[in-house]
């Protein structure tokens, strides 16, 4: 039973021994009384100039050491359960089918391969290298390919928002996720930082060594293979339709991400069972990154460890809040439609582009989407990312405005420096959001500026809309199971099934489907 030793503050270029022995020094061991030990969490205190680092440590004591009858402060024994897996015993006639390669159904995959099922797994877009290119095509040409870009592809949406792993989930098959990205990507500080943070660059590693090893292990992928819909007989499974022909499965993981509308009114025409639900959307700001280091550090120099901040604020009745902030990062256009705009963030690792956005968003309740109707929400985001590229006067264009002529209500204007490879429109950005969103970002700024001091400058420029936060439709399912409430064998998992809200949550979700289908199931005999 590990000995947990909790808030050993050193400075942030404390080595591993330095760490190791500052805990046993806390806990009174000597290096003879423990096999080993190993980091499960560091936090940033970045509100001084120099930030300090604490961190946590578990010591593995030999069993033969005598534990005293009171731990001191900051000492507590943890124990770890790991709960035994019940394996089914009714054999698959056929393997399982996962569609989407995004955290959820990669994570899915990877499960079912270690157990011997060998899944097939369905990608709408490219390959990561083959993705990447088509990417740098948007960015350079602005040439959109509406099956491979920020939003579809291996790894899904994912890959390209960061590479956050944060997760406020007690599940423990958190833990697991950060473990298998911490092999893959080599980079041992995944399990134990506070806010895990990769860079988009690194996720697009991880997924590729992941896809490796899910080969390895019997299963296959196919890319530029788009599900049109399922087959079913009597309430079960019995095909999955794509746009090179019908591959028959009772098992399969649907994890299409949050901007699959079309794959999700085909799959409602099919009947599968659905409702609508809230969803967040708002505006994407941005800031030089010497100014968040200033409110955050009191120093405008990064020191190469460029700071991020977390706000909110409650405003009548409705609560908005920075959300996927990006420290050194850049503005993309998460579109996959030329027709529609759409806005989002994410860093690259080095986090050094000298700017920092964030995403500044409120929940709006199903009541307030206008219409009836299961898709009411997504018809709702349609029509704003529509009415962008109008406010924009051109395809593959961001509005933007600077705040301060925002919160005056001035149109036109000229803008300041960003990040944005992407070409920004100066634009009046009242027409790229509901009103009652208008309305409640326009108070909160106000909060957020008392919050951090200089956060409504001339510097900072608004762009938008952030339509897809999240999913405003949820695919019903069974609440043990997670099996779908009328579709036997066909398990919604992740954001787009309206499930999760993050790279982590996408990833427990999908590891849960596939801990279902274990349970159920024996996996089919090779022939």
């Amino acid at each position: 039973m590990p000995l947990r030793v909790h808030e050993l503050r050193l400075p942030r270029e404390g080595s591993d021994t330095e760490i190791f022995e500052l805990a046993l020094a806390r806990a009174g061991l000597k290096a003879a009384d423990v096999t080993g030990y190993e980091i499960v969490r560091r936090s940033v205190d970045r509100r001084r100039q120099h930030p300090v680092v604490s961190w946590t440590v578990d010591l593995m004591t030999r069993p033969e050491w005598r534990a005293p009858n009171h731990l001191g402060r900051g000492l507590t024994w943890v124990e770890t359960v790991t709960p035994p897996q019940r394996k089914g015993d009714a054999t698959l006639a056929l393997r399982p089918v996962v569609i989407g390669s995004g955290p959820a159904g990669l994570f899915a995959a990877l499960e079912l391969a270690e157990h011997g099922f060998r899944p097939l797994v369905l990608e709408r877009g490219d390959a990561m290298n083959h993705r990447a290119t088509a990417i740098m095509r948007l960015v350079r040409e602005r040439v959109l390919d509406p099956e491979s870009n920020y939003l579809f592809g291996e790894g899904g949406a994912g890959t390209y928002s960061d590479g956050k792993l944060t997760s406020r989930s007690a599940d423990p098959r958190s833990a697991k996720v950060l473990a298998t990205v911490r092999e893959f990507s080599g980079i041992a500080s995944v399990s134990y930082d506070f806010r895990p943070h990769l860079g988009s660059d690194r996720v697009r590693a991880v997924v590729g060594r992941m896809r490796r090893r899910i080969q390895e292990l019997g299963g296959e992928m196919r890319f530029r293979c788009k599900v049109v819909g399922i087959s079913h007989n009597l309430g079960q499974l019995t095909a999955v339709r794509t746009n090179s022909g019908d591959i028959p499965c009772s098992v399969a993981v649907l994890a299409p991400g949050h901007s699959a509308r079309d794959l999700t009114r085909a799959l409602a025409a099919d009947g599968v069972a659905m409702e609508r639900k809230p969803f967040q959307l708002g505006l994407r700001i941005e800031h030089p990154q010497a100014f968040v280091d200033r409110c955050v550090r009191g120093s405008g120099e990064s020191d190469g460890f460029p700071s991020d901040y977390r706000i909110a604020a409650r405003v009548t009745g409705r609560s908005v809040w920075s959300f996927c902030m990006c420290p050194g990062g850049e503005i993309i256009p998460a579109i996959s439609t030329a027709n529609t705009m759409n806005t989002n963030g994410m860093s690259w690792s080095s986090k050094d582009t000298g700017f920092a956005n964030s995403g500044l968003v409120t929940t709006l309740e199903v009541n307030e989407f206008g219409a009836e109707g299961v898709f009411a929400g997504m018809d709702l985001q349609q029509r704003y990312e529509e009415a962008a590229v109008h406010a924009a006067g051109k395809e593959m264009a961001i509005p933007a405005q600077r705040l301060v002529d925002w919160l005056d209500r001035a149109s036109g204007g000229d803008l300041p420096r960003s990040s944005s490879r992407t070409e920004l429109v100066a634009a009046d950005l009242r027409s790229v959001l509901p009103p009652q969103v208008d309305k409640a970002l326009r108070e909160a700024l106000p909060v957020f500026h008392r919050q951090m001091p200089g956060y409504i400058q001339p510097e900072a420029v608004l762009v938008g809309p952030e339509m897809r936060s999240s999913s405003p439709v949820r695919f019903v399912r069974h609440a043990d199971s997670i099996e779908s409430v009328n579709i036997g064998g066909l398990y919604p998992v992740g954001e787009g099934a309206g499930y999760a809200g993050g790279i982590v949550s996408a990833a427990v979700d999908g590891l849960r489907a596939a801990g279902s289908i274990c349970a159920r199931h024996a996996p089919p005999v090779v022939p």
